[in-house]
C-alpha cells in the first residue's frame, strides 16, 4: 500500500536517510521508490530527475556543513576562526561521510545545480577571509586552498594512507592548518609592505 501522505519533501527526506544508511556510491531511484513503498515512475510525480534529488540532498547536506561551520566561527576571527572552521568541517565530513561524498559529487550533475551550490559552499571561507586585508580575488584563491588541504587530508584519510604509521593524524591536519596560516599571513604581510 502506497505511503500516505507522499510529497517532495518526504521524497527528500527519505533520499537522505537512504543514502546515509546504505551509501551514496549505491542510491537509486528504484531502492528509493521501494523504501516508500511506491513504483519507481511514481517518484517523477514528485521530483524531475535523479539530479533533482541529488541536488536537494545536497542542498541539505551543504547546509548542514555551513551551519556546524557558521556555529564553530562564533566570536572568532582571524587564525582562531581559520582552525575552527577547518575543524568543523572535517568533524562534518567523518561524521558524515555519505553527504559528503554528495557535496564532492554536485559537479557532475546539472550545471544551474552546481552554479547554485557555489556561494553558499564558499560562504563560511570567505566569511573568514573577509577578516584578513585581501583582494576579492585573493579571499577566493585563499578559500580554494583552504578547501583543496582540507579535502586532500580528508580523502587520503578516508583511503588509509595515514594508518600505516604511529604518528597521530589529529596532529599532522593541525600542522596543515597552521602551515596554511602562516602562507595566509606572509602574504598579508607582503600585500602591506607592496602598499
Amino acid at each position: 500500500m502506497p505511503r500516505s501522505g507522499l510529497n517532495r519533501q518526504t521524497v527528500v527526506d527519505e533520499a537522505i536517510r537512504l543514502i546515509e544508511e546504505k551509501g551514496y556510491d549505491v542510491f537509486s531511484m528504484r531502492e528509493l521508490a521501494e523504501r516508500l513503498n511506491i513504483k519507481t515512475a511514481s517518484l517523477y510525480n514528485h521530483v524531475g530527475s535523479m539530479d533533482e534529488i541529488i541536488a536537494e540532498v545536497g542542498k541539505f547536506a551543504v547546509g548542514t556543513l555551513n551551519q556546524a561551520q557558521f556555529s564553530a566561527l562564533e566570536g572568532l576571527k582571524r587564525d582562531k576562526a581559520i582552525f575552527a572552521l577547518a575543524m568543523a568541517y572535517r568533524n562534518f565530513a567523518k561524521e558524515h561521510p555519505e553527504l559528503y561524498k554528495v557535496i564532492m559529487d554536485l559537479h557532475s550533475t546539472d550545471k544551474e545545480i552546481i552554479s547554485r551550490s557555489a556561494d553558499p559552499i564558499t560562504a563560511p571561507f570567505l566569511k573568514v577571509l573577509g577578516d584578513y586585508p585581501l583582494s576579492d580575488d585573493q579571499k577566493m584563491h585563499w578559500q580554494r586552498v583552504l578547501r583543496g588541504f582540507i579535502h586532500g587530508f580528508l580523502s587520503q584519510e578516508e583511503a588509509g594512507y595515514f594508518c600505516h604509521f604511529s604518528v597521530n593524524k589529529e596532529i599532522s591536519y593541525e600542522l596543515g592548518i597552521q602551515c596554511y596560516i602562516d602562507g595566509l599571513n606572509a602574504a598579508v604581510r607582503r600585500r602591506a609592505e607592496e602598499g
